[in-house]
């Protein structure tokens, strides 16, 4: 997630409860795994293009159309439940008024597609571009599990304001991505390889516009 500062592109960081069992203490982009219902019916009705146009754009044979449309449901979801930003297509008033009160009803219990249903809601995929998939190496070097995972780009809405939950994430921390490496080698914070590499790969553009415009143009390494 990112956004446009007074000194140029921003990058959301979330940092991990110290408790944690997967990068405890670490600064991470906000994200979890895909859960089972992330590609049911229910949630795909819920977005603003068909899986066939996403299974494109995320540029992966091997899954089916539903699946790829899943990891889109994934990466709106969990950047609601860990950031409090809802990737809705909506008039800019519900946008400021509606995330607080929704993600107060979804950790109640309230799932993500019935929160959406009743509010009537749907999901902007425009606004998530592919970014790069990552698979942990056969010998892990920073931890025991593995992962396969996909990383999307995204502009920071205007009228949301991200905030960690206090549950999983203890810490909202926008930084350039400069700062961030610097903050990093300091030891001021921890980040993982994926992070790393794809903070490094935002230092390259001075804007939301130029990095999301070169997102658009290739396919996730």
């Amino acid at each position: 997630m990112i956004r446009d500062g007074a000194e140029g592109l921003e990058v959301l960081l979330v940092r991990r409860h110290t408790d944690s069992s997967v990068l405890g203490g670490a600064c991470v982009f906000p994200g979890g795994k895909v859960d089972a219902p992330d590609s049911s019916a229910e949630l795909l009705a819920r977005l603003d293009r068909p899986p066939a146009d996403l299974h494109a754009r995320v540029g992966e044979p091997a899954l089916t159309h539903e699946q790829a449309a899943g990891l889109y449901v994934a990466a709106a979801r969990e950047a609601f439940e860990e950031a409090g930003v809802l990737y809705q297509q909506v008039g800019n008033a519900e946008v400021a008024t509606v995330d607080a009160a929704a993600r107060a009803s979804l950790q109640a219990g309230e799932t993500f597609g019935a929160l959406l249903a009743r509010l009537g809601l749907t999901l902007d995929t425009d606004a998530l571009i592919p970014w790069s998939r990552w698979i942990t190496p056969r010998r892990p070097s920073v931890m025991n599990k593995r992962f396969d995972t996909r990383f999307f780009l995204a502009a920071a809405p205007q009228n949301q304001t991200a905030r960690h939950d206090d549950f999983e994430t203890t810490e909202t921390l926008w930084l350039t991505p400069r700062a961030a490496l610097g903050d990093y080698e300091s030891g001021r914070i921890d980040l993982a390889p994926p992070q790393i590499v794809g903070i490094g790969h935002l230092a390259r553009y001075a804007s939301v516009a130029e990095a999301r415009s070169d997102a658009l143009t290739r396919r996730p390494p």
